[in-house]
């Protein structure tokens, strides 16, 4: 049985939150593309088990690819977005949504109109879950605004960051393979009844909206004691980027890396300190309050004892 698709007329144009804004990929955006791809091709390549894209690759293949993907979204055969910033000077990732392909419409039970959806964001955006915060929104986009009853949403099995993304969200996990023999997974979406779709759309809409709170965390390393000290409007943000860094080797506090790389990961404790109490202002800027805090926890484990790597002390 082979799966219907949505006709070009049928789909929605574009898709804009608070952070990104979506709409159909041309071949003029071929330089911000290209940058974005070229940001950490090795990264790609590894997730996606394949060769693209390799150092090599040029801005004229880019534009070339571009081409295809304007074609095909043109003629109905697959749709392909960019995700742009918001001021959309930036590009920052890919959406592709293809027709369900024949080894994999057993995975949609019994649906009769199904797509395929695959993204991928730069990597310097994954520390703030930009990639968390798009497929949030696109399940609220795909299910509401697109005529669809089945989505499954893929990634390749290198992609561990994307399994466990998707492995946050409930879907059913089931075994997928490409048409050209790659292994990977699909994460299955159906559409619910009417009630439901308003449902999911209210609390899509809540994720998107609702401030992540603000305050001073630290990075505590337990075999020294030795503390770094910071402070964000964004705390989950904040602490995942932080480990990310010293998980890839990058963290600009060298001697927290050096002793990352030499106690691993166990020896470490990530965790929030304080937080700001939540302003009913839209205009309200926390930075000085931010700043504030900060200093006096900074003071309030300097009397304790504490000694601090060195961009705490910078700051102190």
């Amino acid at each position: 049985m082979s799966m219907a698709f949505p006709s070009v007329r049928s789909v929605p144009r574009e898709m804009r939150t608070d952070r990104i804004f979506l709409r159909p990929l041309r071949a003029a955006d071929a330089e911000r593309d290209y940058d974005a791809v070229m940001s950490d091709a090795a990264e790609l390549r590894r997730c996606r088990g394949s060769e693209w894209p390799c150092d090599a690759f040029t801005l004229a293949e880019n534009r070339a690819d571009l081409e295809r993907h304007e074609r095909e979204h043109e003629s109905g055969d697959a749709f392909t977005y960019t995700v742009l910033a918001t001021d959309e000077a930036r590009c920052l990732g890919c959406v592709y949504i293809v027709p369900v392909w024949g080894e994999a419409v057993d995975l949609c039970g019994a649906a009769t109109r199904g797509a395929c959806v695959g993204f991928w964001v730069r990597a310097s955006e994954r520390p703030g879950d930009l990639d968390r915060h798009l497929l949030a929104a696109l399940r609220g986009w795909l299910e509401t605004e697109w005529p669809l009853d089945c989505v499954l949403f893929t990634c390749y099995a290198a992609d561990e960051r994307q399994i466990a993304l998707f492995g946050e969200s409930g879907l059913p996990r089931l075994a997928l393979t490409w048409p050209d023999g790659r292994a990977g997974w699909a994460f299955r979406m159906e559409r619910s009844a009417a009630a439901g779709r308003a449902k999911r759309k209210a609390l899509v809409r809540e994720y998107l909206e609702t401030p992540r709170p603000a305050g001073v965390y630290r990075i505590r390393n337990t075999r020294s004691g030795k503390t770094l000290v910071g402070a964000s409007d964004n705390l989950p943000a904040i602490l995942h980027r932080q480990r990310f860094q010293l998980e890839n080797g990058s963290h600009p506090d060298r001697e927290l890396q050096a002793d990352w790389c030499a106690l691993g990961a166990d020896a470490f404790v990530f965790e929030a300190l304080d937080h700001l109490k939540p302003s009913g202002d839209p205009s309200y800027d926390p930075t000085d309050d931010l700043g504030v805090l900060e200093e006096m926890w900074r003071e309030k484990l300097a009397e304790a004892g504490a000694s601090f790597y060195r961009r705490s002390r910078r700051a102190a």
